[in-house]
């Protein structure tokens, strides 16, 4: 999973940048401008959209395949992003909301706020006072 803060990754659920992160990992077609066609393996999405790829093989019109062990590709020279056809885009969409919105108790780690749910006057009557009665004694 690529290193995206909080912010970025709550905007990301919204973007194809969500999405194309629950490719990583997966053989994917990247069409570039120029007719240039590459597959491999998709290994990172930063915030900007630069993908980067391993196992890359690299199409040009009337030029032979050129294979590459790393690439890294701009964002200004995609034109398409080919999803396999095995991948379940709808279930993938839903794993990604679930991954940026996880259920209090699946958090891991420490420092966790309990969230109190208002319930009108009543609740508000049998809060325990701010200081004890014999405070200011």
């Amino acid at each position: 999973m690529s290193n995206l803060n909080r912010k970025y990754k709550k905007e990301s659920c919204r973007t194809l940048l969500g999405f194309l992160r629950c490719l990583i990992g997966q053989r994917t077609q990247i069409d570039l401008y120029g007719g240039i066609m590459l597959v491999g393996i998709l290994i990172d999405i930063d915030v900007n959209h630069n993908i980067q790829l391993s196992q890359v093989t690299m199409s040009r019109p009337i030029h032979k395949p050129i294979s590459f062990h790393r690439l890294y590709i701009r964002y200004t020279n995609v034109r398409y992003v080919r999803i396999p056809d095995d991948i379940d885009v709808m279930e993938t969409i839903r794993q990604d909301i679930k991954q940026m919105n996880p259920k209090p108790n699946e958090i891991v780690g420490g420092g966790q706020k309990k969230m109190h749910v208002r319930k009108g006057r009543e609740y508000e009557r049998n809060l325990p006072p701010l200081r004890p009665e014999n405070y200011y004694d």
